[in-house]
């Protein structure tokens, strides 16, 4: 019997039914442990996501979601509509438009509404899924609730705001005053040096004020830089005049060196740059090595050379012997980061290290018992400034 073909032909067909049936044993297995894995990545993800039909009908929505938007499941698949949720409906089909004539879209910036009526600003990214012949089945959708970076930003711009008109109005009127009184004949030489260091200061602090809006557009990565050659001991000397009352509080004194060897900043050292933003960093960063040096101490600053990557730059060191507080190591640069100083705002490594980086530079720093603190600003040689 085994010699008859029909029983081989036979035996054969079995076991290649065997074969295919193991296959797609496989094959679904592989397909339900895809679908697990899918579906513990979509419910587990920190992201809120949904899924939806053309017609805005929700398909699937995670957990992440539902807790966002304080609806259960059931709610959102059975009665809700994606359209429910914007708080302008008109939104919801302009983003739709947009993401079928792109595919996809991401950070469109929409308002939602949570089940309470707490209204949400978020950053939604969304793309088309099609089926298999390209026709539009529906949309998926990320949403990141951005409420509080929002409501931040808008106090701290409202606060700048407050600050630039607040603070410009006393000055405009010391300025004017100081004006008034170096037209006296009776001043003492002394007196005259005086009013004109308060009228110079005056002048000098308003202009700063109104670069902080430069500043904001610093860190959108907005702003046109607008440089030129500047002579930076100039800038140095200016720097110096300008913090004399807080050296001689502090009793600090200072030591400017160039290629390692001692200089009174006389004659030139030019670097292409923005001079106003530059004095700005070299002030809050030579300031903060004042306020951070122990009482009496020294503030060295060092102009070299710096060679890296195959790009020369102008290097900068400011040296103080005190030492950063561990607890702000990690955060030295970020904004409203401070330690020990009454009033102090915490913005200017931040701002110093914004107009390095509009610069093409950078600011990098390092502390220790032994050394104290170097903080040390690195600006391009040859940068090429569009």
């Amino acid at each position: 019997m085994t010699n008859n073909p029909s029983y081989k032909t036979l035996e054969q067909s079995i076991k290649e039914l065997q074969r295919e049936a193991a296959e797609l044993r496989r094959s679904d297995e592989a397909i339900w442990e895809g679908e697990e894995k899918y579906r513990t990545l979509f419910d587990e993800s920190r992201d809120a996501i949904y899924i939806t039909s053309r017609e805005g009908k929700f398909l699937d929505v995670n957990r992440a979601l539902l807790k966002l938007f304080e609806y259960t499941k059931e709610e959102m698949i059975d009665t809700l509509n994606v359209e429910k949720i914007y708080v302008y409906p008109g939104d919801r089909d302009t983003f739709q438009q947009e993401i079928e004539t792109k595919g996809s879209v991401r950070d469109y910036e929409v308002k939602f509404c949570k089940k309470s009526g707490t209204e949400m600003d978020c950053l939604l990214t969304g793309s088309v899924r099609h089926s298999s012949t390209g026709r539009i089945l529906g949309y998926q959708g990320i949403i990141r609730d951005v409420t509080e970076q929002k409501r931040i930003e808008r106090l701290r711009d409202d606060v700048h705001r407050m600050m630039r008109h607040d603070l410009k109005s006393p000055l405009i009127g010391i300025i004017g005053l100081t004006g008034l009184l170096l037209k006296s004949k009776n001043l003492t030489d002394k007196q005259d040096s005086a009013a004109c260091m308060i009228q110079e200061l005056g002048e000098r602090m308003l202009a700063f004020i109104d670069r902080t809006r430069d500043l904001f557009q610093m860190e959108q990565g907005s702003y046109t830089l607008k440089p030129q050659e500047v002579n930076i001991f100039s800038v140095l000397q200016r720097i110096k005049k300008t913090l004399k009352p807080l050296v001689l509080k502090r009793n600090t004194d200072f030591v400017f060196t160039i290629y390692g060897q001692p200089t009174h900043l006389k004659g030139e050292y030019m670097i292409l740059c923005e001079e106003d933003l530059v004095e700005i960093m070299f002030t809050n960063l030579i300031k903060n090595a004042i306020e951070a040096s122990p009482e009496g101490g020294t503030i060295r600053i060092s102009i070299d050379t710096l060679e890296r990557l195959g790009q020369s730059f102008h290097c900068i060191d400011i040296h103080n012997t005190g030492v950063v507080p561990t607890e702000i190591c990690k955060n030295f640069f970020k904004p409203y980061t401070t330690s020990g100083k009454d009033g102090g705002t915490g913005l200017g490594t931040h701002n110093a290290l914004l107009v390095a980086h509009t610069h093409k530079g950078d600011i990098r720093f390092t502390t220790s018992e032994d050394e104290g603190t170097h903080v040390t600003v690195h600006l391009p040689k040859n940068a090429v400034y569009e």
